[in-house]
Formats: C-alpha cells, structure tokens, sequence
C-alpha cells in the first residue's frame, strides 16, 4: 500500500461550528473513504443517522445523541485503517463501478472476485476473440444438435455399417463393442465425457490391445454421431480424447512350415484355398472373403486387392508365389467370389485349432510377414505387399525366422511338401 498509516489515523472530521445542532453532515474521512453523520427529526426528536459503504452497499445506523454517532464513525474509521485499508484507495467512480459490478452479479449468486477470475481465464482461450462472440458461435452450433440416445446411434451405426456391405467379421466386432457401451450409458450421447469413457475402459479389466480396439470403436461411434447432427460440428468429440492404453508388445506368434504342411493334409478344399491364400500372401481373412476370381491376375502374377476391399482403403498388388500359383491353377477361369460363404473364414479357423492347438493370433498373415521379410529383407516391398508400415515390420517380424526357413515355408505346394522353389520366381524388386 501506499498509504501512510499514521496519516491515515489522523482522520478528518469536517464539523460545524456549533456543536448543539449541524444542518449539514458532519464527515469523517479515512483517506477518501468518507463516514457521514446526518442530523434529522423523528417525532420531534433530534436523530444522528451514520452512514458509509461497505462492499458498495450503503449502511446507516441512526442515534440517539451525537456523541454515540461521532464514536461508532470513528470505529468505523478505524475499521477501514486496520482492515480495509484497499478499500482507501477506491474513488467514487470506482465505488460506483463495484456497487454495480456487485448488483449485475446478484441474479447469479457469485462472487465478483470469482466472475473476473472465469472471465480473465476464458479471454486467455480466445486469442483476442470477444466472449461474447465466442458463446455466440457455440450457442449456434448448439442448436443444431439433436439429442439423442447412446443406445439409439449405436443401433444406427450398425445398421448403416451393414448396408455398406463391411465385412461381417467387422460388423460383429463393431456391434459387440458398441452394445456394450450402450448398455453401461443409458444417456443422450452428450452428456458421456471422456473421464467417464475412460473410468469405464479401465474397469473393463482388459489388456491395452483389448482396451484399444473398444475404444476405436466409440471414437467410431463418436464420429458417427457428429456426422448426424448428435454432437456439435467442428469440434473434437469426447471420445477422442480418452487416452490410449500403452501396448508394450507381446510376441508374434507363428506357424512352422511343418505344422502348415499338416493342416493341408486334413484339409478339405475350401480350407486349403484358405490356407494357401492367407499362408502365401499375407491377405487379411476380411479382404479375402470380398476377393473375386477376377482379382487373381494368373497371366501377370499377382493378386490385386481394390480399395473397396482393402481395410486401409488402399488399392495394392500381392505377388503370387510359385507354389501359390499351383494351388491356383485348378481355379483359373473361374468367376465370382473366392468364397461363396462369409463363413469360409471361420470353417477354416476352426479346423487349424483342432489341428494346431495353440492356434496363434492371425497365425497366417504373422506367418507370411515373417518369412517374406526373411526371403526378401526389404520392409518396404513387404509393407506394401501387406498394407502396413515398414516401422511395424521391423518392430515385429525381424529376425523371427532366417532365409531356410522362408524358403521351406515356400516350398509348400500340392503334394509336393519338400519341393523347394525357385526364388527368382517369386522376384522382390519394386512393382511396376
């Protein structure tokens, strides 16, 4: 502060000349802080009301006799010097200014120390941006929401993933997962936040993988619901900001050629066309199923995966083996899809855990990403052949087998199982 505290106990008191009776205030000054004292009459009795602001709210006490009206105005003088000295330094226009401020704010029941704080907090978010023109453009996107219940989008979303012709394996995985969440918020999909998505996540008890691929599916969800007008436009939704679980990696789990030459032997045809086309190309069991005959390129040597069928939504071309070729040959002119049933996928599955029991995780494509990369040892053409990045193969698949092992993983062909193929057949230079 800069007040001197020894002037400011010397307070001023403005009086009249005559003691008995003052037709004008008498006034007691803490600085420019003023305590006035009015002389009325109430039922012909002489009054002395003391009047002064506290907090911009005018007080008044009224008195008998002047002599208690002077003391009660100089403990009030003495009040502001030994508590309220800040308050020394308010003009009349600043007393105004927070006699106001105080009154706009009583509709809210906050405090103006607490309104400022908000404000001051809110301006520093807006880069310059008035407020009110900030809560102006949210409030227009607000109306254009329409609630609406997590249970409901849900339903939505599936229907409209179906009619898209996704796989089923993906609308099954969807559709669990969504459920799911729906169940546990019975709410308009607004009111879900991020703190509550997560809280949920963990309690699942999942590994970070597991945790991962539900929450893709409510950021699925999310997205979906902002796209129909559920959420507001042009802003990041909340399950987007729910934090990843941290996957530390777990080991890849691979066939030996050995165990694939087994399950070919108690295969039945549809299996083995499975298996050869997963085991030597890496497709993933989604893509196969939506593969036609018109996409194996026997004359050229390769297998062309559109973007309509591609999980990246990424046209890319798979060389066809040597020994792939010769599990192919007896198709060659066939027309329409591969598989005739969805299911073909997991007819096969549930024959190689029958014959294989740990069956790994995406046996067949970990297994082609390995021996290929052995063969090859170039991540780049192997990620493209795959749809991947080379950073994951790297991090994954190398040193996982060497080049006897990719070239009897190779050399798998029908009744041929030690026939080893001639690897020039199966280039790994560059696609045209």
């Amino acid at each position: 502060m800069t007040h001197d505290y020894a002037r400011l106990r010397s307070s001023t008191v403005v009086d009249c000349p005559q003691k008995s009776i003052c037709r004008k205030p008498l006034v007691f000054k803490a600085g420019n802080v003023p305590i006035k004292i009015y002389q009325g009459n109430w039922r012909g009795y002489s009054r002395f009301t003391v009047a002064y602001y506290v907090a911009g709210r005018r007080m008044r006490q009224a008195f008998a006799n002047l002599a208690d009206a002077r003391a009660r105005a100089q403990e009030i003088v003495d009040s502001i010097i030994k508590n309220q000295l800040g308050a020394l330094e308010l003009s009349n226009v600043d007393r105004d200014r927070y006699a106001m401020a105080v009154e706009l704010l009583k509709p809210l029941d906050m405090p103006l120390h607490l309104a400022v704080q908000e404000y001051v907090a809110a301006r520093a978010q807006l880069n310059g941006q008035s407020l009110l023109s900030a809560i102006g453009e949210y409030v227009a996107r607000r109306r254009t929401v329409v609630d609406k219940r997590v249970r409901e989008i849900a339903a939505e979303l599936v229907a409209i993933k179906q009619n898209d012709g996704l796989s089923r394996r993906y609308i099954q995985t969807l559709r669990h997962h969504v459920n799911k969440f729906a169940a546990a918020f019975e709410t308009n999909i607004g009111s879900v936040t991020a703190g509550l998505i997560d809280d949920w996540l963990r309690a699942l008890n999942l590994g970070a993988r597991g945790r991962n691929n539900i929450r893709m599916s409510i950021v699925t969800l999310f997205h979906f619901a902002r796209a129909r007008g559920y959420l507001p436009k042009g802003q990041s939704t909340e399950a987007e900001d729910v934090p990843k679980a941290k996957e530390r990696g777990g080991k890849i789990g691979i066939l030996a050629p050995k165990q694939l030459a087994d399950l070919f032997e108690r295969a039945e045809e549809e299996a083995k066309l499975y298996f050869a086309l997963g085991a030597f190309t890496g497709i993933r069991s989604a893509e196969l199923i939506r593969l036609e005959w018109h996409d194996v390129n026997f004359a050229r040597g390769h297998i062309e995966v559109g973007k309509e069928k591609a999980k990246t939504a990424t046209r890319r071309l798979v060389p066809i083996s040597s020994n792939l070729m010769e599990w192919l040959a007896p198709y060659n002119g066939r027309q329409g899809l591969i598989f005739s049933s969805p299911r073909a996928a997991e007819r096969s599955i549930a024959l190689a855990k029958e014959t294989i029991s740990p069956w790994p995780s995406n046996a067949l494509r970990h297994s082609y990403a390995t021996y290929r990369l052995a063969q090859c040892h170039d991540a780049a053409r192997v990620a493209l052949e795959m749809g991947n990045s080379p950073q994951m193969l790297f991090r994954n698949y190398r040193e996982l087998a060497d080049e006897q092992d990719a070239a009897a993983w190779f050399s798998i062909a029908p009744e041929k199982p030690e026939n080893v193929i001639d690897v020039e057949r199966f280039p790994c230079a560059p696609q045209a």
